[in-house]
This record gives structure tokens, sequence and C-alpha cells, in this order.
């Protein structure tokens, strides 16, 4: 009976060798037509060379595939389907028949029960024979369609030859399709003409509209009777307002009530507050001489009897305070200050006393809030807290990206050279300090000392023996980006390029670099991040012993910009003696480095912060002998 050791397998008959063997030799195609499939008596059937036949046959029928393995090209596949209403008995052997009905194969399987629909349950059956052969040259692969049962993964396998593999995976808005519903091709579009839509308006179209749809316009003034501001206006205060914020108001109004000490990138409302508004002359001669938008004193007017309200007799004024204005219905009048010998009367047809003066300052009144509309109310509906987002967007700026801020900034230089290239994953550049901030992709571009503005020199030629810093501009009308190469030599560069010579169209910049140079070439170093290494340099020689830190100048060797500097420290003594070296960036010995030492000659690194541009500060001492110290630069960080 079949066990776990039971083995399976599949051979050539003898009269399938002989046949494989004639069709090798003579050149003649070898057929296979048919596969049959047996019970063996329900015996465990071991195939034998000598085999004519299946030992118990059940069915034979045409096959349904005959390929060569795609994995191995000795090995032939045969397969046929048996269909859910064949069946009722075991499948134990195999066997393959050629065109003219050998069995040139024959294999034995694990059995298989194969139901039939009658028995409550049913299923169709592949059954597949893999026989090795010398060659597949001369076996012709031929079966016949009209008999093909195929499988779900044969049907599969075919549908996707026969589709075309030209085709974008992904998921499409619009596609075509041939008249047989095959996709040719997909699209994605992102406007209404591309969509076949020609009737409707854009959205810049549709913006515009809405924009001019306000029944009053951006700058008109209104007043409120209570305390509050409709949404779209701003009180007209006085007050500085950001042009970012509300740039329509900020282009209607100008600079016309500017006072010169509003900040870049503000301008001012007018002020109207506790004022009366007056229609503007504009030459009708009334009120001549002023121009729009400026501010009038109050003046005191005399009285006067032929247009005044009707007479007051009887009525003098000698130091007491008499309520003329209510009789004539005003809120308040005025009578001038006279000395108190004079008097002051007013009654009907008696002209006032010499010099008097009388008049209203001040009709009866509403306080109002005037206002100015800021923006239009059909684009912002007030829901939005104007004052709030200013807030919002300032403190968006102040913890917003930093400028020169970058990632895996690189520079390598083997050689001496007028050029260099500068890469990096990322980098962020700014109009101006907390300005307009841009972030720069893969970033990858040449400077060239020998060259004049954008890739090159901001303007003249590069310092024979000095640093350049080097900047990255960025142009956001055409999003193109460069290096661009300042004499930085005897200054400290800025993070943004402050100088006058960038180039037509580039606004924003970043310092990535500051490197130096010889005989107006970039020297050989290598520059990770803001670390910059350079061919180890001598910056002390000398045998003088200091016991106390002394400052030493790096100005040739490191820049301004330098905040750090790195290197190391050799000292020695003609005897064996203790040896003391020590490095600071400071003279009160801030993050020192020391190095004690008994022996003839002692050597060590140091790193430290710079408290003084291009200064550090040393100590040597040997305790006997003649003392011998080198003190090396290797790097810097800015």
């Amino acid at each position: 009976m079949t066990t776990a050791s039971s083995q399976f397998f599949a051979i050539l008959t003898a009269v399938g060798e002989a046949k494989q063997a004639n069709a090798n030799a003579l050149g003649v195609p070898w057929t296979f037509s048919q596969l049959g499939v047996g019970d063996a008596n329900l015996t465990d059937p071991v195939p034998s060379r000598e085999q004519t036949r299946l030992i118990n046959e059940r069915r034979r029928a045409p096959l349904n595939q005959l390929k060569i393995d795609p994995a191995n090209a000795s090995i032939i596949i045969a397969e046929q389907v048996i269909p859910p209403d064949v069946g009722g008995w075991w499948i134990r052997e195999i066997g393959l028949y050629d065109a003219d009905g050998d069995l040139v194969a024959v294999a034995n399987c694990a059995p298989s029960f194969k139901p039939l629909l009658t028995q409550g349950t049913g299923k169709t059956q592949v059954v597949r024979l893999n026989i090795i052969v010398t060659s597949t040259a001369n076996v012709q692969l031929k079966i016949d369609p009209a008999v093909v049962l195929a499988t779900r993964s044969y049907v599969d396998a075919a549908i996707l030859e026969v589709l075309p593999k030209n085709k974008t995976p992904g998921e499409y808005t619009r596609v075509k399709i041939n008249d047989r519903g095959l996709v040719l091709s997909g699209d994605n579009p992102t406007t209404l003409a591309a969509n076949g839509i020609t009737d409707a308006y854009t959205k810049e179209q549709v913006d515009a509209i809405i924009a001019q749809a306000s029944a009053l316009p951006v700058g008109a003034m209104v007043a409120f009777p209570v305390d509050k501001v409709a949404p779209g206006f701003l009180e007209v205060d006085g007050s500085v307002k950001s042009i970012a914020v509300y740039p329509d108001l900020a282009a209607f109004l100008g600079t016309t009530f500017n006072k010169g000490d509003e900040g870049a990138g503000n301008f001012r409302l007018p002020e109207s507050r506790a004022e009366f508004l007056r229609g503007w002359d504009h030459g009708r001669g009334v009120d001549a001489g002023r121009g729009i938008g400026t501010w009038q004193k109050g003046s005191l007017q005399s009285f006067d009897p032929s247009t005044a309200s009707p007479a007051i007799t009887g009525l003098w004024h000698s130091g007491a305070d008499v309520n003329v204005a209510a009789i004539h219905g005003l809120d308040s009048m005025v009578v001038a200050d006279y000395p108190v010998s004079q008097s002051v009367g007013i009654a009907s047809g008696v002209t006032n006393p010499p010099g008097a003066g009388v008049g209203v300052t001040r009709p009866r009144n509403l306080a109002v809030i005037w206002c100015i509309k800021a923006w239009n109310a059909p684009i912002n509906q007030g829901h939005i807290d104007i004052a709030a987002l200013e807030r919002e967007v300032q403190q968006i700026a102040l913890n917003g990206p930093v400028v020169g801020g970058a990632r895996n900034v690189r520079m390598s230089i083997t050689v001496t050279s007028v050029s260099a290239t500068l890469t990096a994953e990322e980098v962020i550049v700014e109009t101006a300090l907390r300005g307009r901030a841009y972030k720069l992709g893969a970033f990858n571009k040449q400077i060239n000392l020998a060259s004049v503005g954008a890739g090159g020199m901001d303007a003249g030629a590069a310092p024979a023996n000095g640093f350049v810093a080097i900047y990255a501009i960025y142009n956001p009308t055409t999003a193109m980006s460069d290096l661009l190469a300042v004499n930085a030599t005897s200054v400290v560069a800025p993070e943004v390029y402050g100088g006058a010579n960038m180039p037509a169209g580039y606004e924003a910049s970043a310092l990535v670099s500051v490197w130096p140079t010889i005989n107006g070439l970039l020297t050989i170093g290598l520059q990770l991040g803001r670390s910059v290494s350079i061919n180890r340099r001598s910056v002390l020689a000398t045998t003088t012993q200091q016991g106390s830190l002394t400052p030493l100048s790096l100005e040739a060797t490191v820049p301004k910009n330098a905040n750090e500097v790195s290197g190391d420290v050799q000292i020695g003594s003609s005897v064996s003696a203790s040896l003391t070296s020590g490095i600071s960036g400071s003279a009160t010995s801030i993050g020192s480095i020391f190095q004690l030492s008994t022996s003839t000659a002692a050597q060590g690194p140091y790193r430290v912060s710079l408290a003084t541009p291009q200064t550090i500060y040393y100590l040597l001492t040997a305790a006997a002998g003649a003392m011998n110290a080198q003190v090396y630069v290797s790097g810097y960080a800015f």
C-alpha cells in the first residue's frame, strides 16, 4: 500500500526510447496525442519500461496541453483535464500515447479518487505527466484545439499573453477602449478643456468674478454703530498692517498714510477715531488747498446774526456761565475768553462787542466705528480671524525652516582647481533672514571662480590667497538654482547673500560653504555638512615655552566664519621630561584640550570652539631640556 516511503516517477517505455532515438537520428517529428489514466486494479503500480499498456486503464482522451517546461528545456509537460461528469474510480497510473497509439511513457501517482457528480460531489481534475527527453528539437508540440478543455491557469496565462504589455499601471479618470472593450490608453486630465468641457469657467475665472462680486470694493469706508467689526473690514485706527496679510488693501492705499516707521513689508491705515469726515474739495473752492486724506484742525467761527436762530434778548454774560447753546438748540457753544472787566452780550440786533468770538465747535452726534474694506467677504466669509491668522503666519515664520539648513552637503576637491561641485539632498534658501523660504531638492551645482554671475563670482576675481563664501541662490520665477561665490577673506559672510551683485531674477540665497583659496584657486579639501577638512597646515613652530594661554592667529588658515577648529599639537624635548601642551578657544580656558606626557616627544589632537574669530590660545612647556613644538590645523566648521 502507499506509504510515506512510496516513490512516484515517470519513465519512457522501451517503445518510447526507441521512437525518441529514431526521431533524433532521422530528424523525423515525434507527436504525442493522448493521455490515459487507470486504477491499476487498486494496486500500487511501479512503472516498467517493458509496459505496452496500463494495468487497468479507466480513461484515454486527447491531450489538452503539450508544452516544454519553461524552467527546463529537457522536460515535456503533457496535460489532460478530466471534467466533473467523468469518474467514479481511482487514478493510480498514467500513460502517454503517441500519434501511432503506442504507450511511450508511463508513470505512477499518489492515489486520487475522481468522483462523479451523482455521488454528491464533483471536481475538474488536471493530470500532468512530466517526462525527460534527450532533445525536444524533434518533438512536435501539437494538440487538437477542438477537444481541449482549458484549465483556469492556462486561460489566465493565455489572456495575459494576448493583452499588450505597453500600458502604464495606475488609476485613470479617462480611458480609451477599442471595439472589443480593450483599454488602449488612459490619462488624468487636470483642466476642463482636457476633459472636453468648454462651456464652464476655470478656477481663475471664478476667483476673479468672486473678487469683484462684493457690494463694496476694497478701500471703501463705512461706519458701524456697535463695537464690532464686520468680516472683511478693519477699524480705521492708524495701525500698521502686514502687506502679505492684506495685499489688496495694501495695493489700494499704497504708502499714503505711512510715517516711515512701519518696517519692511508693512503699511499704515489712516486714522479716523474721534474725527468727522469731510468731503474733499477737489477743485470746488470751498475748502481749497487741501490734499486728499489730510487732517484739518477745528476753527472758531464768529456768530452771524443774519443767519442765526431766533433772536435772544436781554442776555448778557458778566462772568457767570449761561447756557446759551440750549436756547439755540445746539449741543455746545464757545464764548471767547475775555478779560474780567469786559462783558459779552448776545441780543437780537445787537452787534457783538469788539473782538468777540462766538462759534459752534461740535454739533450733536453719534459715536461710530469707522472701518475700511480690507478684503472681499465672498472669498473669506469671515470664518477666519484675520488678526489670529496674521499672528499664526508670524509664528510660522519664527518656527519655519532655518536658512542654510541642509541635508548631506558635500563638496570634495582632490586637486587645486578653479571649479568644484557641491551637492545636497536639500537646501533651505530665503529672500532675507526670516523672509520667504524655499526648499531646493536634489541640489547639484558647480562653482567656477573664473566666471562672474550665476555659477561664478558675484563680482571681480577670486582672492589670490584667502577665502570665498559660496551661496546657493534661487530664482522663484524660473525655478532655477545655482551657486554664487563672494570674497570672504576679511569679512564674516552672512547667512543670506547681502551684496549688491545678485544675478537678475535670483531672490533667495543661503550660505552653504566657506572655502580657502590659493593663487585664486580652490584648495584641496572635503566638506561634509558644515565641517571642512583641509590639508594639515603648520600654524606655529616654536622652541619658546609658554606657561600660560597665549593667542595664536589663524587668519591665513581658517575663515572669519569659522566657529570651530581642529588639528593636532606636537611637543618634544632634548631629554625625557614632563611635557604639557594645551589648546583653547578662549583666553579663559573654556573648552581647553590639554596633553600631559613624560617622554622626549608627544602628540595629541584637539578640537575647540572659537570665542574670538580666527584665534586659538596655546600653552607649551617642558620640565627639562630644550623644548620644540608644532601646532597644526587640519579642519574647521562654520
